[in-house]
């Protein structure tokens, strides 16, 4: 996350207000390199990953203004965000049901060699 986003949602930034744009920006990393792997579930049906956001989305915006400081502390870093994930990870296990998403394999050469061991090129998850 760059350092001006964690300025913003700290409100330590320019503004010395917490920015709404950043809770955004996190909140879409979040779903983009975090949430990747899950699909999501409400009494057995599938929940628009829109849904999933919003949720995550309020979790973050929860976040109280000190806490939200202390993102910006290097030395409270690491805690401040696994705290902030716990928050998070409750909010959205409270409201829907996690489960993995399948990998879908494409384009398998006929040698079945799928290519190195940290390749994704011959994979996604299903619904992508």
């Amino acid at each position: 996350m760059s350092q001006p986003t964690l300025n913003g949602f700290a409100g330590t930034g320019r503004y010395r207000q917490r920015e709404k744009g950043s809770l955004h920006a996190i909140a879409t990393r979040i779903m983009d390199e975090g949430l990747r792997p899950y699909a999501f579930e409400c009494g057995g049906e599938p929940v628009d990953r829109h849904d999933v956001y919003l949720t995550v989305l309020t979790a973050l915006f929860d976040i109280d203004d000190e806490d939200a400081r202390r993102w910006t502390s290097r030395g409270e870093w690491d805690a401040a965000r696994f705290e902030a994930a716990k928050d998070i990870a409750r909010a959205v296990m409270r409201k829907f049901t996690v489960v993995d998403r399948p990998r879908v394999y494409r384009d398998i050469p006929a040698d079945g060699q799928m290519g190195g061991a940290h390749s994704h090129s011959n994979w996604r998850f299903e619904g992508e």
